[in-house]
């Protein structure tokens, strides 16, 4: 124990050390997506401090219609640098605490899974600190400030972790097969696209380890990760569904993730994985790193044999998302639903994953008596090898947040990317194919067709109540509302009844009621659907459920050894 808190102690230093450009004030962390994340984190925020649960309307964007990000995009990231809060009213430092946190748990993660392959503390330290260097981590960190992708690091060895434990353990322990379970659950509430290739690996490993599915206990443990993975991510996966069969969203749109043209254009050039051009994002396999792979040639005889599939697997791959990233694979050709990456060079994550694993196993094997010194360095060729490339950081802000709050407007100035709704791809398409009609109506109640009179509006982010009379046969209202499913509507009548009334999509992708003859007054609000309100449950049910598992498994164990 007291030799793996000194372990992570030193992956805590590395993880502090590669975070020093964060101390400075003017470092950009509003570049490419990280002006996305921010604004996202102050609506995710003002949804919060306004009541609403589940919090996933941004009230306050798009021009005060209301604005869905976590609906669509994975939560994670929406929340967790929320907990900062409780140190910081900065959301730029909750951005920033969030890296650091993501640098040591991706650090924890790989050293966790490479000591439980190799059994040698040495490679796990130095995979770890490798994984933390990556290169392509640190352009997700500092030049895209791409958060999702960010945190999907520290997600792939554990899911690999899980992965190796159901097919290579000898004991057959569900315990240690839930990794599986946090791994995939992680990856797909960080970065959906990323879980879909992951998923993708694991199949690929599953049929080279098919023999071993004889094992009744390995299908066992397989079949209840899959259980559990799909009622964790139920509160997120079964609500986006929802909303995909309700009416079209852009951003299921064929064609309009996948963007051929950027896809193209975006492609790694073969020079770039070995140098690094001023101001361009970084794609290299770093130095230390292709050592290590060229080392393969002389230790690949001495991995042990019960290691050597997933050795071999983690080679392979690696290689396979070099070739599929680079200008001269045909990828554009690729089915639609692998486009969706789409960048090509975000494979890079899987193989400085793969090649991380592979490169610390060589070094462990060719270097004899591999110790703590040996891992210092090559940590520190590392560290010196990357100095030079501290001139591609940005420190230039040309944002802050006090731009971003209250939120930007959405105007006749707003090109394709607007601050805070990204490329609005979270919009009905009806909405979304009539922006001016976004950016030129009034934030009040519109009559569609029919006549009523409607007087004493009141609207409070996602609350709004107002009087109405003199309503003919069959008058629609339209509300000041982006149309997403939630919205719940109680309309008032002569008699004092109330009745609760269906919403549906206006042509201009908005909430639109048909108001009964009767109705004195409306009241709306956002409370979520009966299946996002359901699945919440499921999804906290599942967590509580597997918690007291786990504790009753340590208690049982406890006594066992006592």
């Amino acid at each position: 124990m007291k030799k793996r808190i000194v372990d992570f102690i030193i992956i805590l230093i590395f993880s502090l050390f590669i975070s020093i450009p964060l101390i400075s004030k003017d470092i950009n962390v509003y570049a490419d997506d990280g002006i996305q994340h921010i604004a996202r984190l102050m609506g995710t925020y003002q949804t919060i401090t306004e009541g609403e649960c589940p919090p996933v309307i941004m009230s306050n964007f798009c021009n005060g219609f209301g604005y869905s990000w976590n609906i669509f995009y994975s939560p994670l990231t929406a929340y967790i640098p929320l907990i900062f809060s409780i140190f910081t009213s900065s959301f730029e430092l909750m951005l920033k605490l969030f890296m650091v946190l993501c640098s040591f748990l991706s650090g924890i993660a790989m050293y966790s899974f490479v000591k439980k392959v190799t059994n040698n503390r040495p490679a796990g330290l130095l995979a770890s600190i490798i994984y933390i260097f990556a290169p392509y981590r640190l352009t997700d960190m500092y030049m895209r400030t791409a958060i999702a992708e960010l945190a999907s690091f520290i997600f792939l060895p554990i899911l690999f972790h899980g992965m190796y434990n159901i097919f290579n353990s000898e004991e057959k322990s569900i315990k240690k097969s839930l990794m599986l379970t946090l791994g995939a659950v992680g990856l797909i509430l960080s970065h959906i696209t990323m879980a879909m290739y992951a998923a993708i690996f694991c199949f690929i490993y599953l049929i080279i380890n098919i023999k071993k599915l004889k094992d009744k206990q390995v299908l066992k443990m397989l079949g209840i990760n899959i259980l559990l993975i799909l009622l964790f991510t139920s509160f997120y996966l079964l609500p986006m569904l929802e909303h995909k069969m309700a009416t079209d969203y852009e951003v299921f749109m064929p064609g309009r993730m996948e963007r051929t043209e950027e896809l193209i254009r975006n492609k790694v050039d073969l020079i770039d994985l070995i140098y690094t051009k001023s101001g361009n994002f970084m794609f290299e396999i770093g130095l230390v790193t292709l050592i290590g792979l060229v080392l393969t040639l002389l230790a690949y005889k001495q991995v042990p044999k019960e290691n050597k599939k997933i050795y071999w697997f983690s080679i392979i791959s690696g290689f396979i998302c070099i070739i599929l990233s680079l200008r001269i694979f045909p990828f554009e050709k690729m089915p639609a639903v692998l486009k969706m990456i789409q960048f090509t060079f975000r494979l890079l994550e899987f193989s400085s994953f793969f090649f991380a694993f592979v490169a610390s196993i060589n070094y462990s094997l060719i270097i004899k008596n591999f110790r703590l010194r040996d891992v210092l360095v090559l940590s520190l060729l590392i560290v010196l090898l990357l100095i030079p490339y501290k001139n591609n950081l940005n420190y230039e802000k040309e944002w802050s947040e006090d731009k971003l709050w209250p939120a930007v407007e959405v105007n006749e100035n707003t090109g394709r990317v607007h601050a805070g709704c990204a490329t609005f791809e979270y919009l009905p398409s009806k909405a979304y194919n009539n922006l001016d009609y976004i950016k030129n109506r009034e934030n009040r109640v519109y009559i569609l067709s029919g006549n009523a009179t409607i007087e004493n509006e009141q609207k409070d982010g996602t609350n709004m109540t107002f009087d109405i009379s003199n309503v003919e046969a069959d008058t629609i209202i339209e509300l000041p509302y982006i149309y997403y499913l939630g919205y719940e509507v109680e309309v008032a009548k002569h008699d004092g009844q109330t009745e609760k009334i269906e919403i549906f999509e206006s042509d201009n992708g908005f909430v639109a009621i048909n108001v009964p003859e009767t109705a004195t007054k409306v009241t709306v609000k956002y409370t979520g659907t009966m299946l996002m309100k359901a699945t919440y449950i499921l999804s906290a049910v599942t967590l509580v459920g597997v918690i007291l598992y786990l504790v009753i498994s340590w208690i049982v164990l406890r006594r066992k050894v006592l």
